[in-house]
């Protein structure tokens, strides 16, 4: 007994139907693109069911209806169709790489000047605020001989260190500083207490003070003993 094959059918999706219509009406798919301002290849898209070429959903059944009403369907109908056919439609959306904003600078010798002029501008108004912070501050005073208030020798040199730059006076006297900051003056003592001023000043006259007080006596100071 012999079996007859049976013709199997295409399924008559929604791009089938379509194309189908379009080549009973004799069209080629430019004069569709002609008539429906549609692009070829989102025509082809179409007939073929490859839905993930379009941008969104928008688009998709934008075409369809252009389409249908070129070859002669029912625009509501085919639409119908075509959402019974992939439900609330699961095409894939392509999704385009956001663009960094590194990504939109072009490099050009212009904006390198520009870079380049900015940083040194930068650098100038850094420079100078820092040297305003510095030559705002009085000078410190460090003093550094004698360490004792109690001497026995009436001629002595008080030294000390401080700003490079500063200005020292010793009660009323100029005193001069070398360039590392140190300053040094020789002083001749009277018997009993004697009184120092030690004044730094800065270029912008701001100012420090240290007292100095030392007692001479020409002899020894007689050390504490407990008598038995």
């Amino acid at each position: 007994m012999a079996f007859k094959r049976k013709k199997i059918s295409p399924i008559k999706t929604v791009g089938y139907r379509l194309k189908k219509a379009r080549q009973r009406r004799g069209f080629t798919l430019e004069q569709a693109e002609d008539q429906t301002k549609v692009r070829i290849k989102y025509l082809q898209a179409i007939e073929s069911d490859n839905w993930r070429i379009f941008p969104n959903k928008v688009y998709v059944l934008g075409f369809i209806r252009r389409y249908a009403r070129f070859v002669g369907y029912n625009e509501d109908r085919i639409l119908g169709e075509f959402k019974r056919e992939f439900g609330e439609y699961k095409t894939q959306v392509r999704k385009l790489p956001k663009k960094k904003w590194i990504d939109e600078i072009v490099i050009t010798p212009k904006l390198l000047i520009g870079i380049i002029s900015s940083v040194v501008v930068l650098a100038v108004i850094g420079y100078i605020i820092f040297s305003v912070r510095l030559i705002s501050k009085p000078p410190q005073i460090e003093i550094l001989n004698p360490i004792v208030e109690t001497v026995t020798q009436k001629d002595i040199t008080i030294e000390g260190k401080t700003a490079q730059t500063a200005v020292v006076e010793i009660n009323g006297q100029l005193v001069s500083v070398d360039d590392k900051g140190y300053f040094s003056q020789k002083v001749s003592l009277s018997e009993g207490v004697n009184n120092f001023k030690i004044i730094s000043k800065n270029r912008i006259g701001r100012e420090n003070t240290k007292e100095l007080k030392l007692f001479y006596s020409k002899n020894p100071l007689p050390s504490a003993t407990t008598t038995q």
